[in-house]
């Protein structure tokens, strides 16, 4: 194993924004950037052991702080997600966050993804990053530390370790928000990539996409992903969770028991042969697959654009809005000086 540092590139500010590259044995390698603590690329091998980078992105710094364009790859912080009438209260308290998106709140008003993350520690086969944010920034509660390590096996897994701490109660849901294509193919869309995720239940949304509280059941819709399958199988078809013409945007409540880390979902492509596996300890993944991206028009890296349904995300996270359903969700408080604590790991290998 072994890690590199190279200079990615200069916010318009001149902010610097370095980026690490950890190689395994094998050749396959994850790159990290500064900026949002993001995975700027990650070059697994197919069936016949060709690499190729299976996650979009940029090839600067500069169009990764555009919100239009998706978050690709960034961490997402304080709270993933969105944060209905952009409020919340706890013990009584109302706070007030970026309303962002319209009236809400989305991706805690993207101060964690926008900026360069401080590099706490390296190792042969790790990255750790770290963001701290003050007391009522964006209105959330807390001297708050968000750290992630990132750590990239031999046999090709890429696991993220979040660790939270603040001083007050308060209220947390980071997450990655990767896009993936697991083709390796610059033009290919995400239709043809088979889904499994391990969900008997989504939570129903309103005309906004805000959840109501209540929860829908997959079965015998085009939610389904039970059994694996096209991810363009459904996605045209009308849907009272989908809003027409974007596709799926959607949480689905793992079966699981809240805190167990076990498999969320299953990606692949059949053509490569490469497979995505999720793993999560967290109750919830966000299945996004690009559909509110430019249909042309967006930047890329080289000739692969970021573009409508170029990739899916899956987002491991507490349900959407929590912070406003924490007695019908399940849904963890950060407590003062207690660290909270998370893992996620993206396995990948072909068949």
């Amino acid at each position: 194993m072994s890690i590199t540092k190279t200079l990615f590139g200069k916010m318009e500010d001149g902010t610097a924004v370095d980026l690490y590259t950890i190689t395994n044995k094998n050749g396959a390698s994850v790159s990290l950037q500064t900026l949002g603590g993001g995975i700027q690329a990650l070059n697994v091998p197919d069936r016949n052991g060709k690499l190729a980078d299976v996650v979009l992105g940029f090839d600067e710094p500069q169009p990764y702080v555009i919100g239009d364009l998706g978050f690709q790859g960034l961490l997402v912080g304080r709270v993933a997600n969105r944060i209905r009438d952009a409020k919340f209260k706890i013990d009584g308290t109302e706070y007030n966050t970026p309303a962002n998106q319209g009236t809400w709140t989305l991706h805690g008003g993207g101060r964690f993804s926008f900026t360069v993350w401080d590099v706490k520690e390296t190792t042969e086969n790790s990255i750790t990053f770290e963001k701290f944010s003050a007391d009522m920034e964006d209105g959330f509660p807390g001297n708050f530390t968000l750290t992630v390590k990132y750590t990239f096996t031999e046999d090709n897994i890429l696991r993220l370790e979040y660790t939270v701490l603040s001083d007050k109660k308060t209220v947390a849901n980071p997450t990655n928000h990767a896009y993936f294509n697991l083709s390796g193919k610059d033009s290919e869309t995400i239709d043809n990539h088979y889904l499994k995720i391990n969900a008997d239940y989504f939570t129903e949304t309103d005309d906004s996409q805000l959840p109501t509280g209540k929860l829908g059941e997959v079965k015998g819709t085009m939610m389904d992903f039970n059994e694996l399958h096209k991810i363009g199988d459904r996605i045209e078809e009308p849907f009272r969770a989908i809003i027409d013409g974007i596709g799926y945007d959607n949480n689905y409540c793992l079966n699981k028991e809240p805190r167990d880390f076990t498999q969320a979902a299953i990606l692949y492509d059949e053509e490569s042969g490469r497979k995505m596996e999720v793993y999560t300890d967290l109750p919830g993944i966000q299945l996004y697959c690009g559909g509110w991206l430019a249909k042309e028009g967006n930047p890329g890296k080289g000739s692969s654009k970021v573009t409508f349904r170029r990739g899916v995300a899956l987002e491991t996270q507490f349900y959407p809005d929590s912070v406003n359903h924490p007695d019908e969700f399940p849904f963890t408080y950060v407590q003062p000086n207690e660290e909270f604590r998370t893992v996620t790991e993206f396995r990948f290998s072909a068949e």
